[in-house]
């Protein structure tokens, strides 16, 4: 199934169907991520967390699951609610149905072809319906918590380099000057934590950052900041094209995070 090859519509038509039958049939749902390869095989990956605590941890998980898969297309499928514009996804055990509960279900491809729609619930005694579907076909979709995996791959806690012959940082520019007369004056006033302080500037000079979180405001960007305490450089945007991923070991990436 190469992605030429993927019949979108048709995909997601069969999804729409399945998952808002067994919904009706089984009054909820649980959290899911269903990726189609290229082989032609299917796999689903279930979501949870806690009663009471954020998705995002799962989330992420998926998404990183997803890239490192790297299949022609994935689905989400979860239970919603919106209120205003905060949208939090729920586990069926953990929430009673209100006015404003969503089944969403969205797909991407990796032919930049997505589709989202959410279907409002209705329910009456131990009847469960559907409202009017909010039918969606931008990337710009409020429903869109794992996002595009492959223009945009990265994940929080990611290791990450600029391309060769791109930098964070101008070296002939005023703001590098300054970054690294002040880290200078850092080492010689806090002799004891030096090496920190000239790891930072090794990552300055070779433009290896952590990943922080995708920007709220482009699916296309990620925020980025230095893997040291020491930050006199702050949080840096930037478009996701202008990365590659470092070749390193979880292990690695792990320890960063912890910092």
């Amino acid at each position: 199934m190469a992605d030429q090859e993927f019949d979108f519509d048709a995909e997601f038509s069969l999804l729409d169907i399945g998952v808002t039958t067994s919904m009706l049939q089984a009054g909820g749902l649980r959290p899911s991520v269903i990726a189609f390869h290229v082989d032609r095989r299917m796999d689903a990956m279930t979501l949870d967390w806690e009663d009471g605590q954020s998705p995002d941890v799962a989330l992420e998980d998926a998404r990183r699951h997803l890239r490192n898969t790297n299949p022609a297309a994935y689905a989400f499928v979860a239970l919603a609610n919106r209120t205003n514009d905060t949208i939090t996804y729920f586990q069926p055990r953990d929430h009673k149905p209100g006015v404003s509960d969503y089944l969403t279900i969205q797909m991407y491809a990796a032919n930049g072809i997505m589709r989202s729609v959410a279907y409002p619930i209705r329910k009456q005694g131990q009847t469960l319906s559907f409202g009017q579907p909010i039918a969606t076909y931008s990337e710009n979709t409020p429903w869109e918590p794992i996002g595009d995996i492959w223009e945009n791959p990265f994940c929080i806690n990611d290791l990450v380099r600029f391309r060769t012959g791109d930098r964070a940082v101008d070296p002939s520019s005023a703001l590098w000057q300054m970054i690294v007369d002040l880290t200078r004056l850092r080492i010689q006033e806090d002799q004891h934590n030096s090496d920190e302080y000239l790891r930072f500037l090794n990552d300055l000079r070779d433009s290896i950052f952590v990943v922080l979180s995708r920007s709220a405001g482009s699916s296309q960007k990620v925020m980025l900041k230095p893997r040291t305490y020491f930050n006199p450089l702050g949080i840096l945007e930037t478009d996701a094209s202008r990365l590659r991923l470092v070749e390193t070991s979880q292990e690695t990436i792990e320890q960063v995070s912890a910092t």
